[in-house]
């Protein structure tokens, strides 16, 4: 396995896209892939010819252009990676939506995956055997953190926070937690984050949760923070905690 190092948000090439090997997913493991979606022109073109009509048209209606550079990598790479894990042309591939609205795999094989970028930068994590969600965020330095988790996190996530010294990373750890769990279960931030309480372990790279509405967010998801360059704060959640996580470069 690759060790946990710092993921960097490396820039995507024409020879990466060019790749067609397969790739394999061991049981019980967590691939995240990491790259940068401001990509060179012949980047961006290539990335948009693997993407089906209708997004195509979505790209386009986003009115700045850096908009559409970084939707049209971020869905190009998708495609190019999960093309590659199911051994099917990138164009081919049929998504759908799950009940909760979650992005999903049709066909077989159909890894489970998830795909969540900040500004510049994204991250893809794909499992065979884990439903899974990840979060990427750009720490800024101006972010009102003690207000914001007063208004919206449990009330030992904002003791945390108000008593650390760093209190901005330690708000935003717990921020890229809670919201790779309800991507994981595909329910997004309508669900209160209040309403459930994240648990770091003494080392605080793995979390636990616990729940107060079970009914609508289960209480076996597992986050793990990921190891991220300067700046960047990301985590990944996935059930139980027999899994691991890998590092794609």
């Amino acid at each position: 396995m690759s060790p946990i190092t710092d993921i960097e948000l490396t820039q995507v090439t024409l020879k990466g896209l060019s790749r067609c090997d397969p790739l394999r997913l061991e049981p019980d493991t967590v691939h995240i892939w990491g790259f940068n979606l401001e990509g060179e022109p012949a980047v961006v073109e290539h990335c948009r010819s693997l993407l089906p009509a209708q997004e195509r048209h979505r790209a386009d209606r986003f009115v700045f252009a850096h908009d559409r550079t970084r939707y049209t990598v971020a869905h190009g790479v998708l495609r190019h990676l999960l093309g590659r894990y199911c051994g099917s042309a990138p164009e081919a591939l049929d998504f759908a939506a799950s009940a909760a609205g979650k992005p999903i795999l049709q066909g077989e094989p159909a890894p489970h995956f998830n795909l969540t970028h900040s500004e510049d930068g994204a991250l893809l994590g794909v499992s065979s055997s884990h439903e899974l969600g990840i979060d990427l965020e750009r720490m800024r330095a101006n972010i009102e953190a003690l207000s914001i988790s007063h208004h919206y996190f449990f009330g030992s996530e904002r003791e945390q926070i108000a008593a650390s010294a760093t209190p901005d990373t330690t708000f935003y750890r717990y921020w890229v937690a809670k919201e790779a769990v309800l991507k994981a279960q595909g329910i997004g931030l309508g669900f209160p984050l209040d309403r459930f309480r994240v648990v770091f372990s003494p080392g605080e790279e793995v979390a636990r949760i616990d729940t107060f509405e079970p009914t609508a967010l289960s209480g076996d998801w597992t986050v793990r923070m990921l190891p991220s360059e300067r700046g960047w704060l990301g985590a990944v959640a996935a059930r139980g905690t027999d899994w691991v996580v890998k590092l794609e470069l």
